[in-house]
């Protein structure tokens, strides 16, 4: 896993250096992370565990905002510092709904369903630096102890130091590799120690009307000594492009013997707008 890792990143960060910028155009697609739009998501997520051993499915809501531009609104500034900030800081938030199965007897719950909320997350990212090639946004992500019953979620509450970098047109025009990196780890103890390794691609189709993702996830449990991939691939519309209504569909699968689950899919609708 960690060869393929390295020969991606080698693979794709080199040619940056070379291929130029196209024109920009207007994207409301929200399929750009380092792009910050207003952008609100209702999907569900679903997986099946490995060894038969139960499913999840979750209703997921979830909301991005660019932060300076809500305050120029407030402030009544049509131009200015206030302004210039909602190009630099943004917040996700992300709120579930959890509907968990187990069929597994060697598990401590045996044979079970439950359901209701799921931990709450939310994001801060900070735009550092961005040219027409590549840029680069470091963030904050906190994932709090929110589920109730507390077998939906992780039972801690965690934090997630996290860094994205956007690399632009290198594999063809309207193309995006933003690979990143996040830590994750509890507060209040040594539960949680995982890394997470986000290979994302993109690429722009029919005019924006269309787009494609490919992203595997290298996940690395250092408290457990586990790790596997997560691997999907989405598939996306736009319902009206000029509103920014889209949507999409998203299968995956897990790899490895430490997977959690074998197979999952995701099917969404958003509004994007700036």
């Amino acid at each position: 896993m960690r060869i393929l890792v390295w020969i991606l990143l080698i693979a794709l960060v080199c040619p940056a250096m070379v291929v130029a910028q196209e024109k920009k155009k207007k994207d409301n697609t929200g399929t750009n992370p380092i792009n910050f739009t207003y952008d609100y998501r209702l999907y569900t997520e679903m997986q099946h565990f490995k060894n038969d051993g139960g499913s999840q499915i979750r209703g997921v809501m979830e909301l991005r905002a660019p932060l300076g531009r809500d305050m120029a609104n407030v402030l009544g500034k049509e131009a200015g510092r206030w302004q210039d900030l909602g190009s630099r800081f943004a917040l996700r938030f992300r709120a579930y709904y959890n509907d968990l199965t187990i069929n597994d007897p060697s598990a401590s719950l045996g044979y079970t369903s439950v359901s209701g909320i799921g931990d709450m997350d939310a994001r801060f990212l900070w735009l550092a630096h961005a040219t027409g090639q590549w840029a680069v946004a470091p963030g904050l992500e906190a994932f709090f102890d929110t589920a109730s019953p507390d077998v939906l979620g992780s039972g801690s509450t965690i934090l997630a130091p996290v860094v994205f970098f956007g690399l632009f047109n290198i594999m063809g025009p309207r193309s995006i590799f933003a690979p990143g990196y996040q830590y994750q780890f509890d507060v209040s103890g040594d539960k949680v120690s995982r890394s997470i390794i986000d290979l994302y691609f993109v690429w722009i189709l029919a005019g924006g009307k269309n787009w494609l993702i490919v992203n595997p996830q290298p996940i690395f449990d250092h408290e457990n000594n586990t790790e596997f991939m997560q691997a999907d691939l989405e598939w996306g519309f736009m319902i009206a492009p000029k509103s920014g209504i889209g949507g999409y569909i998203r299968p995956g699968v897990g790899v490895g013997e430490d997977r959690p689950f074998d197979y999952n899919l995701e099917f969404a609708i958003k509004f994007v707008w700036r």
